[in-house]
């Protein structure tokens, strides 16, 4: 049924990272202003690639992006697009940031697309379709808490002081019975791994969804789960998150 527009949002996902991949870094040994600049800079062009070409094949679509906003029409149909996910990882040469792009249907992702430009992977997901990554499926893998690999948010002194805190909570709850946590700074990076059974699970307070739509979908069609638990949005493979929303329970 979304075969056409799968087809279409990984062609336009590989694009997008071919654009980003030969810039990887080059912000670093600049000072912290320079290098934000030049990181919203690579994040408008990127993102201006983006949605000329969704505009070009889908003109009556909604488009929701980090950068843009939302670009209105009445369209049941709406991309939601992190032009890159990672930024600062994406900045000083760190491979670990991605594309993410996903078509959603009356609010729910139908088609999810994460290319991983540095590192040479692509992951997708249609709804009802399986995940893939690089044309291969892929499957959460199943194991306990104790055996798992858990992310959350990561931190930013010029963040949040706030959910730094609540963050800090978190990691006071769960960091005693996983068996390891990880926080790489994207959620798309993450929420791919998880999808390909590398990671278990991961956390999040208040995601932006052009953060998490993509990745939600390869989470959930790679037979994984997304479900709450008290104030956090939980994604991960169906055990892990069992026991982390029970363990999360007892702690409040």
């Amino acid at each position: 049924m979304y075969e056409d527009y799968l087809a279409f949002a990984i062609e336009l996902g590989k694009e997008a990272g071919a654009f980003l991949r030969p810039n990887e870094g080059k912000a670093g040994g600049q000072t912290m202003k320079a290098a934000k600049d030049f990181v919203t800079e690579m994040d408008v062009r990127v993102e201006a690639l983006i949605i000329k070409r969704i505009q070009a094949a889908y003109p009556d679509h909604r488009i929701f992006s980090e950068e843009a906003g939302v670009i209105e029409s009445n369209s049941d149909y709406e991309w939601v697009i992190d032009p890159i996910d990672g930024t600062i990882n994406y900045s000083i040469g760190v491979p670990q940031y991605g594309v993410s792009i996903a078509l959603t249907y009356k609010g729910e992702p139908v088609v999810g697309v994460i290319d991983l430009p540095g590192l040479h992977e692509t992951y997708w997901a249609s709804k009802g379709g399986g995940s893939f990554k690089n044309g291969e499926p892929i499957r959460v893998r199943q194991a306990p808490l104790s055996e798992s690999f858990v992310s959350h948010s990561d931190f930013a002194k010029d963040g949040n002081k706030e959910a730094n805190t609540q963050r800090l909570e978190l990691l006071s709850k769960i960091v005693n019975d996983v068996y390891r946590v990880r926080i790489i700074g994207t959620a798309a990076v993450t929420l791919a791994y998880i999808a390909a059974g590398k990671w278990d699970a991961a956390l999040y307070i208040n995601p932006a969804f052009y953060d998490i739509a993509a990745g939600q979908l390869l989470v959930t069609e790679a037979g994984g789960v997304m479900q709450t638990a008290g104030p956090y949005l939980m994604f991960g493979q169906k055990q892990a998150a069992d026991e982390l929303a029970a363990l999360l329970e007892e702690s409040t």
